[in-house]
């Protein structure tokens, strides 16, 4: 699969002490169209840009150099870390978003994101669980890439973090308590973003009901996710 370098955006700095990135952030544009889109991401004026942009046809295009910081995550949070961009590479997925009218991610278009994780995953050593959206990282300020993209489906291939069994909960917590360390556990930045954080996760891993409320059936995929991250970072 080619990636094309016709786009070139002017938004970059040096990475901070010449760091790998150990991390991948997906985002969608958000943007009516794919032109919209690039003349955004290449716009000196902008002050954003991303590694990668990927049409709902598939193709891909390359804006930033991966040795450089591109301008995607902003003011971001993940494990106490901040300002992810010297940290991470950023993929942008042309997709119009919430304001715009959501929509479906398209097969041609998840298999190039496939093929593109793969790549990055393999030359830098990043793990599953690295593989975060702009919501997770900025809660508070994000909803993409949304509740309609296929987070498990990544998981399947091994390119992001899904658990494999269900945890029960405990008889007796003390469900905000839960609710907090929890959230800490898998990442999120709950100290300042509860509610927006909480809103977040069941973006990435419910999809439905999206707001500050846990029934028991979340509160369930709550634990059995934080459970999944902890047992995984002790083992890699």
């Amino acid at each position: 699969m080619q990636i094309s370098r016709d786009y070139s955006s002017p938004n970059f700095e040096i990475r901070k002490n010449n760091e790998s990135p150990n991390k991948v952030i997906l985002h969608y544009t958000g943007m009516k169209d794919t032109n919209s889109a690039l003349n955004k991401l290449c716009s000196s004026q902008s002050k954003v840009s991303s590694h990668y942009l990927i049409n709902r046809d598939g193709k891909i295009w390359q804006l930033v150099d991966e040795k450089m910081t591109s301008w995607h995550a902003g003011v971001s949070d993940w494990l106490g870390e901040k300002n992810l961009n010297h940290s991470s590479i950023g993929i942008e997925l042309c997709n119009p978003g919430h304001e715009f009218g959501y929509k479906n991610f398209p097969k041609k278009q998840m298999y190039s994101l496939e093929f593109l994780l793969k790549k990055v995953i393999l030359k830098y050593n990043i793990r599953p669980e690295f593989i975060l959206g702009h919501s997770d990282v900025a809660p508070a300020r994000k909803k993409d890439p949304g509740e309609k993209f296929k987070w498990k489906n990544l998981a399947t291939k091994g390119l992001a973090a899904w658990p494999k069994s269900n945890v029960k909960l405990p008889k007796i917590y003390d469900k905000k308590t839960l609710i907090y360390k929890s959230l800490e556990i898998i990442g999120y930045n709950v100290k300042d973003n509860l509610d927006a954080s909480i809103i977040a996760f069941k973006r990435h891993f419910i999809s439905r009901k999206l707001d500050h409320l846990m029934d028991e059936e979340e509160m369930r995929m709550l634990i059995t996710v934080s459970k999944y991250f902890m047992d995984i970072r002790r083992i890699s």
